[in-house]
Formats: structure tokens, C-alpha cells, sequence
């Protein structure tokens, strides 16, 4: 299933979700539609399926790089790096999601939704406690972090593996420009 996952994110970052067709899938991983169909309800699933996954991931990957409980300021920065991470090891997957969310329909996408305010909470909640203890600037928290996880999302666009840009260069510039803008002199 991995594979079929692996080349519909391909498929659907290249032409787009309605641009793309199972067959194109069917095709790429060497399979007839109708032995496609084993593993997905629809083409519709299928994307569920990715959109579903990227940000289940990315959540986990924010959760295990972060102690909710340690300090507001080192545990931002240390987000900050997984997002950044995430983004480069996931850029299509990321990709798709940022250009496709809106296509999920009904449950499906109030089901990401709910997912991804979890994501994003885990931002927001350390910005309200460094504002609370005074490390951080005044300001709605969910606006902050809106405006730095756009900044940091947008790496999908630019950002390819055979750069000469070292990624961990792009962490530190990141944290720097972010936490700078947040942090009181």
C-alpha cells in the first residue's frame, strides 16, 4: 500500500488532484485499475489517505522533538526545527497537502481539520506560555503562529534536496528569524 501511496503523492503534486486518474496511479506502480481498487474505495480515499497521513505524521514528528512541559522558548525553537525537518524530508507529501485539503469533502476533512488544530496547538500553547512568563511579545498566539508555520510551510516550494543549502543552515536561519521577531529584547 506504501507504493500506491508513494506514487499518488507524486501523481497528485504533479497534475493535481483532478487532473490526476486511478489509471496514471494504476499505471506507475504496474497494476490494473481494478487491482488498484483492492486497496482504495476511491480516488477520493486516496487522497483522504495522504492528507490524512502527512499531518498525523507531521504531528507525531512535532510531538516526539518537544516537552510540552520544558521551557517555552528552547521547546519553540526545537518546533521550529521539526517543522522545518518535516517539511524538507515530506516536501511533496506537504506539498499535496497545502494545494489539496480544500478537495476533501464532509467528515473527511472535518476529521483533518480536527487533526491539524491538534498540530497547530501544540505551536500556540507554547507561545501563550512564554507570553505568560514574559519571553515572548504580545500578540493572539494563533495569529503568531499562523504566520510562522506559512512562513516555514512555504520551504515545500523552494526548497529540493540537491540544493547547496545545507539544511541545517535553513534550521538555524528559520529559528533565528522567528524566535528574534518573538522574543522580548
Amino acid at each position: 500500500m506504501e507504493e500506491v501511496l508513494h506514487s499518488a503523492a507524486k501523481i497528485f503534486f504533479s497534475k493535481g488532484f483532478h487532473g490526476t486518474t486511478i489509471e496514471d496511479v494504476a499505471r506507475d506502480v504496474g497494476m490494473l485499475k481494478g487491482s488498484l481498487y483492492y486497496y482504495i474505495k476511491s480516488k477520493e480515499d486516496l487522497l483522504y489517505q495522504l492528507l490524512y497521513s502527512v499531518i498525523e505524521q507531521g504531528d507525531a514528528y512535532i510531538a516526539q522533538n518537544i516537552d510540552p512541559a520544558g521551557d517555552p522558548v528552547v521547546q519553540l525553537k526545537r518546533a521550529i526545527e521539526a517543522q522545518v525537518e518535516y517539511i524538507m524530508q515530506n516536501r511533496v507529501r506537504v506539498g499535496l497537502f497545502l494545494h489539496e485539503f480544500d478537495t476533501l469533502s464532509g467528515k473527511r476533512q472535518h476529521k483533518v481539520i480536527a487533526l491539524m488544530t491538534r498540530y497547530n496547538n501544540r505551536f500556540v500553547e507554547l507561545v501563550r506560555r512564554g507570553q505568560a512568563q514574559g519571553k515572548f511579545t504580545d500578540g493572539d498566539p494563533v495569529l503568531i503562529v499562523n504566520g510562522f508555520l506559512g512562513m516555514i510551510n512555504w520551504i515545500y516550494r523552494w526548497f529540493h534536496a540537491e540544493d547547496t543549502t545545507e539544511p541545517r543552515e535553513i534550521k538555524r536561519v528559520f529559528v533565528r528569524m522567528i524566535m528574534k521577531g518573538l522574543a522580548k529584547d
